[in-house]
């Protein structure tokens, strides 16, 4: 059984007032000894010199699928949907009307043969 372990989650607020969405990341870590609980400061930026020209700059943060998918359930939870897509929920409810109607087509004449 492992003991050791580290669980990172992304929560979201919606603030509609000042159309912002807020963003807390939290990291739990534990082992036998200890349960230790971190969370993310607020993002600084630094300006970029000619001497950064050409080089790779490291991402502000990256995420597993896992913590990737709990940031996109946060979105939705906040209301966000996909702009468009086959995701969408246009798009899905533009398919269950075709279907419907196709259904309907099929029951009304018989399958062809």
């Amino acid at each position: 059984m492992n003991t050791h372990g580290r669980k990172f989650e992304v929560y979201a607020q919606r603030e509609s007032l000042w159309g912002k969405i807020r963003f807390w990341i939290k990291e739990t870590s534990w082992s036998p000894e200890r349960t230790q609980v971190s969370i993310a400061l607020p993002v600084t930026f630094r300006t970029l010199t000619i001497a950064d020209d050409n080089m790779e700059q490291p991402p502000a943060f990256s995420l597993g699928d896992e913590q990737a998918q709990q940031f996109m359930d946060e979105l939705w939870r906040t209301g966000f949907r996909p702009t468009e897509g086959s995701g969408s929920a246009g798009s899905l409810a533009a398919t269950e009307r075709h279907l419907a109607d196709m259904r309907a087509l099929v029951f009304k004449t018989g399958a062809p043969t």
